[in-house]
């Protein structure tokens, strides 16, 4: 057997016998469990440290990491407890130790004394103690929203359901009007908040609290930005009626949906949120979702490039089946009587916004699979997801169809992933090209739209999930 043969089964035998030594007493967990929560952690540490192991006790009341220090190459552990409001927090750490080996025992052997103690919650003397519990209902149940009764109703949710009351714990309500909305009249729109707080959490923005306007104020490694969230809702007295077929679905993208959210991103870009003193010298981006009604999220987002950059693409193949794309200038869309200037970023005052950031997947389906990677809810919902990816194929036209089911660690998904940034070629204050990782990014140059798409680029998708009947 050859020295690194003998190394490893050394490694193998210390963690046997290391999880043989307590057995009951705490276990091992998945990085994406970890992270589901732990909400508390600073951007910056990411990058001082490499976390390489995760472990809790067998209840989860204190949970921690074994970290390398990127630093000084040497290893170290921490360990998080649950403060006044419910959220995990540092509560004890060691470093300067010699190996991960080491690290792994210190870290089990503190574990297992918190784990024996009972303690289930370590103060941090905050001011504000209050617990975000944006699932208890706050009003009379027929005020309640039709969406918050499918989260709270039926086994088949409770992975989404663990899952917010998780980030709620970490998540500011800065106009004190959050809870309210997120249960009655604003469920989407609060869901979307909710989706770009974990977001930019992942995307290692640290969100400062100080402001209430516009929605979210980040800095990103001294990169300021500001954010303001906005949907298209239905509309008060407008049938909403399910396109029957592709030309049903292209009518709408081409006319209709360009009204909607044109008339979404106008308010926003009336309110002038550039003006304010801390956003004045600022980036300011409008990010932007689709919930005007059942399953539009799956089709509509074509129509948003089209309005933003004001041009419109038809395309046609050649005898040896290869593409061409041209892009045809759009002056207004038109539906129903009503008008809108094509081109958005075109508009007065549009040079403010430095870009659009939009998602269409900002859904309990989102929360329920991302839920599911990270173990939480019932394990006997499955859920199946199908739809359509991006088809790299310079001669495509259709995107590349998928199903799969979502059981880790096959399955892999982040919160990123389905995002898009429209980049301004007109902003007075454009972001960096990498500012959002594994987004898509787009672009408007030389009267031609241009996009950088990450692999595995989900466009849309539907989610079905199944659970014991009730």
């Amino acid at each position: 057997m050859s020295i690194l043969e003998l190394g490893v089964r050394s490694i193998f035998v210390e963690l046997a016998s290391f999880i043989d030594y307590i057995p009951m007493t705490i276990k091992r967990l998945s990085q994406p469990r970890f992270d589901a929560l732990c909400y508390s952690r600073q951007p910056s540490a990411r990058f001082m440290t490499c976390e390489v192991e995760w472990w809790s006790d067998v209840e989860e009341r204190v949970i921690g990491a074994v970290v390398l220090d990127r630093t000084d190459n040497d290893w170290g552990w921490i360990i998080l407890g649950r403060d006044e409001k419910s959220l995990f927090r540092g509560i004890d750490l060691e470093v300067s130790l010699e190996t991960q080996v080491e690290a792994r025992h210190r870290l089990g052997a503190r574990l297992k004394n918190y784990a024996v103690s009972g303690e289930v919650e370590f103060p941090q003397h905050d001011t504000d103690k209050e617990k975000n519990k944006i699932l208890e209902p706050k009003v009379p149940e027929h005020k309640l929203h039709r969406n918050f009764k499918i989260l709270m109703g039926g086994e088949q949710h409770s992975p989404a359901r663990a899952i917010i009351r998780e980030i709620a714990y970490a998540f500011v309500d800065v106009d004190g009007n959050y809870t309210k909305d997120f249960q009655t009249t604003g469920f989407d729109a609060r869901l979307w908040e909710l989706f770009l707080f974990v977001f930019l959490y992942e995307q290692s923005f640290h969100i400062l609290r100080e402001f209430n306007r516009p929605d979210f104020c980040a800095i990103k490694f001294g990169y300021p930005i500001a954010i303001e969230a906005v949907t298209v809702n239905p509309t008060v007295g407008e049938a909403q009626s399910v396109p029957k077929n592709r030309a049903e679905i292209d009518s709408r993208v081409r006319d209709y949906m360009p009204l909607r959210f044109a008339s979404a991103l106008i308010a926003k870009l009336r309110k002038k949120y550039w003006e304010l003193p801390h956003v004045k010298d600022v980036p300011f981006v409008i990010a932007i979702h689709d919930f005007h009604a059942g399953n539009s999220m799956t089709w509509s987002a074509p129509a948003l490039d089209d309005y933003l950059y004001g041009v419109r693409a038809s395309w046609t193949k050649d005898e040896q089946g290869k593409l061409h794309i041209i892009e045809h200038p759009i002056n207004e869309h038109v539906w129903n009587g009503k008008r809108r200037q094509s081109g958005f970023f075109k508009l007065p005052d549009a040079e403010h916004v430095s870009a659009i950031l939009f998602s269409n997947s900002a859904t309990l389906s989102k929360f329920n699979r991302m839920a599911k990677l990270a173990g939480f809810g019932s394990k006997n919902v499955r859920m199946i997801r199908m739809g359509f990816r991006q088809n790299f194929d310079p001669n495509a036209t259709e995107g590349t169809p998928f199903e799969e089911e979502v059981v880790p660690p096959m399955y892999t998904e982040d919160w990123s992933e389905g995002v898009r940034i429209f980049h301004n070629p007109w902003a007075l204050k454009p972001i960096p090209d990498d500012l959002f990782e594994g987004c898509s990014q787009h672009f408007f140059e030389n009267g031609r739209r241009r996009a950088k798409i990450p692999n595995d680029f989900v466009h849309s998708s539907e989610t079905l999930v199944f659970a014991p009947k009730q």
